[in-house]
């Protein structure tokens, strides 16, 4: 039997812990594998299952991904989610620090005018 791929984009296999974010209320934090990645999306192994749906954050270094759940299945390693990435936003630690030396360069000019 042939199978057909419909992936628009080649996936690259990784094994990366992440910390797995389920967003809502509550929210519900875990840790969980990259098994692959693309342009687009992640192939997460979760230890919980993740509602199809569902708005996520993945934190990788100090990158944090945004995406949404498009289908969770099970595996013999737990639960394999499929991650569509809508945002990422990464060189957090260079732009907080961007942010402090900015502050810091303000905090004389707002005493001045105390």
């Amino acid at each position: 039997m042939l199978l057909m791929e419909h992936r628009r984009e080649h996936r690259v296999p990784t094994d990366k812990p992440v910390s797995l974010t389920v967003l809502g209320d509550p929210e519900t934090r875990l840790t969980a594998m990259v098994k692959n990645a693309s342009g687009r999306g992640l192939g997460l192994i979760s230890p919980e299952s993740v509602a199809s749906g569902a708005a996520v954050k993945i934190e990788i270094g100090d990158s944090i991904f945004l995406g949404e759940a498009m289908y969770c299945r099970t595996t013999e390693d737990g639960y394999y989610v499929g991650i569509e990435l809508t945002e990422v936003l990464s060189g957090l630690a260079a732009l907080s620090r961007i942010a402090q030396e900015f502050n810091d360069q303000l905090e004389p000019a707002a005493s001045h005018w105390r």
